[in-house]
């Protein structure tokens, strides 16, 4: 009877785990063809993978290696714990090198799940050529709302060349690209300004990388592609735009300058003579970049008459000041007189309803005798 019940317990359980047994091995059986590498670039300095995913797949391996000559330099290995159906994920690897040697470099991706290798790509660069490319970028400066770039033709005994360019502009969070954007046929004649703001919303103190890519499109050879990146650390920022004072309170517009979210505090301080007389604090509403918001307060009571200091700070989320606006309130002697009031027509003398009716009847009577 013990054996039976056993039986048929386990019979219940592998029933119940068929599903999940079954559903993780469709996760898992994934072809070559399911995911592959679209895209591999590699300088002295870095390389970035770009990987598409047509199915569901986990526990995706990404081993890359770079090589001089048959000498392995560098080999970083990046895990992706779950690539969804038809989505691009690119990573990003700084190599690092402590000596720069002059030569011919090959970079090496493989990927890899459940041991089995799905696909490998190379590519290969010289470092210490002469060749020149036809542009290059002259500086480039990220900070939490965006990154802004300065690229410039090179110049040769024969001046500057026009170049069309694709510029990418990537926002990188540790070895991913959470956000990736690009100008395409950007003209560039002479030194040539362009920025990009990012369009995800960022981590208060955290650590990001702006990383730029220039591709100059070519005919009789292969493309040629400059890639640079700068790190920052991504900050709440906001500032005032309008401010309105009198002697009954006060207003400020405030913009939010960045991606993180601006969740501090508005402060009105009113003072005389160096002396604080009134301080008003007022929660921001959450601003991001180009989000404005007014902010009202009233005073205690109406200033009097006279002049008045007045400071409005903008603290950020840690507490420090973003920005500070200082003025001054000319109150003026208040119009409205207390004592003034309505007073009531003095009555004026005569009869009323009762006396007219009262003399009209005697003098009926009169008349009548």
């Amino acid at each position: 009877m013990n054996r039976h019940k056993l039986g048929i317990t386990t019979f219940l359980l592998a029933f119940l785990m068929f599903p999940v047994i079954l559903s993780s091995a469709a996760a898992q059986t994934v072809s070559p063809g399911d995911i592959s590498i679209i895209d591999l670039y590699s300088s002295i300095d870095s390389a970035d993978v770009t990987l598409h995913s047509e199915a569901h797949c986990t526990d995706i391996t990404i081993d890359a290696e770079l090589m001089l000559g048959a000498e392995v330099l560098r080999t970083e290995r990046f895990r992706i714990n779950e690539a969804l159906p038809d989505t691009d994920i690119t990573k990003v690897v700084v190599w690092d090198l402590k000596s720069l040697e002059d030569g011919f470099y090959l970079t090496k991706i493989t990927i890899s799940m459940g041991g089995s290798v799905l696909d490998t790509r190379y590519h290969n660069f010289s470092y210490g050529s002469p060749a020149l490319p036809k542009v290059f970028i002259k500086d480039i400066i990220p900070n939490s709302r965006g990154v802004s770039i300065i690229i410039a033709p090179y110049r040769t005994a024969y001046g500057a060349q026009a170049v069309l360019t694709d510029v990418e502009y990537m926002l990188v969070d540790g070895d991913t690209v959470i956000y990736r954007t690009t100008d395409q046929r950007v003209d560039v004649v002479q030194t040539t300004p362009l920025s990009e703001d990012w369009n995800v919303r960022l981590e208060n103190n955290h650590q990001y990388s702006a990383r730029v890519k220039i591709n100059v499109p070519s005919q009789r050879q292969r493309d040629t592609v400059i890639a640079r990146s700068v790190g920052f650390t991504a900050e709440d920022d906001a500032c005032i735009t309008e401010l309105y004072r009198d002697e009954t309170g006060a207003s400020a517009t405030v913009l939010g300058l960045s991606q993180v979210p601006f969740t501090g505090e508005i402060v009105f301080t009113v003072s005389k003579d160096g002396e604080t007389i009134e301080e008003i604090r007022e929660k921001s509403p959450i601003l991001m970049s180009e989000d404005d918001e007014t902010t009202e307060v009233i005073w205690d009571g109406r200033l009097p008459a006279g002049t008045y200091e007045l400071s409005v700070k903008v603290i950020g989320n840690d507490g420090d000041v973003v920005d500070i606006l200082e003025t001054v309130i000319e109150a003026e002697e208040s119009g409205y007189n207390a004592s003034a009031t309505a007073t009531t027509a003095p009555e004026t003398p005569g009869f009323n309803v009762c006396q007219v009716v009262f003399t009209f009847l005697a003098l009926y009577l009169l008349r009548r005798n």
